[in-house]
C-alpha cells in the first residue's frame, strides 16, 4: 500500500510512521502534535515497549503533572484588562496550548527528574542499558 490516512488525518507512508512528516505538508507536525494532547493519536500507542516510547511516556506524565498545573495557575491569576487579556477563544483552547508548551518545554530540557523515571521505567520493562 503506498500510503495511508492516519487518526489525525495526516497522509504518510505507513501509520506507523505516521510521526515522519510528509515534506509537501508543512502543518503536518503540528496536526500530529494536536492530536497527541487530544490523545487521539494511536499509531504508535501499541506494541512492545522501546527506550524512545518510554522516555516519550515519562515526558509527557511530568508535562501533565509538573508543568501544566504550573500554567493553569499563571492564567488564573492573571488579571489583565479587556483589551490586554485573553480573548474568548483564548480562555478556550489555553489548555490546549498549555500542554503543547509543557511537553516541548519538557522535552527540549534535560530534566533529571525524566531521566530517573525513565532509567526505573526502563528497568521494569527490561531495557535498561548496561552499566
Amino acid at each position: 500500500m503506498p500510503g495511508s490516512l492516519d487518526i489525525s488525518g495526516v497522509f504518510s507512508k505507513s501509520a506507523a510512521a505516521s510521526a515522519d512528516r510528509p515534506a509537501s505538508m508543512p502543518n503536518a507536525q503540528k496536526q500530529l502534535d494536536f492530536a497527541d494532547v487530544l490523545g487521539e493519536r494511536t499509531a504508535d500507542a501499541y506494541g512492545a515497549p522501546t527506550v524512545e516510547k518510554v522516555r516519550d511516556t515519562v515526558e509527557k506524565f511530568v508535562a501533565a503533572a509538573f508543568v501544566q498545573p504550573v500554567f493553569k495557575q499563571l492564567r488564573a491569576s492573571s488579571s489583565a484588562p479587556p483589551p490586554f487579556g485573553p480573548s474568548k477563544a483564548e480562555r478556550q483552547f489555553q489548555s490546549l496550548i498549555d500542554a503543547q508548551v509543557a511537553r516541548r518545554m519538557v522535552h527540549k530540557s534535560n530534566w533529571p527528574v525524566v531521566d530517573r523515571m525513565a532509567q526505573d521505567m526502563l528497568k521494569k520493562v527490561g531495557l535498561a542499558p548496561s552499566a
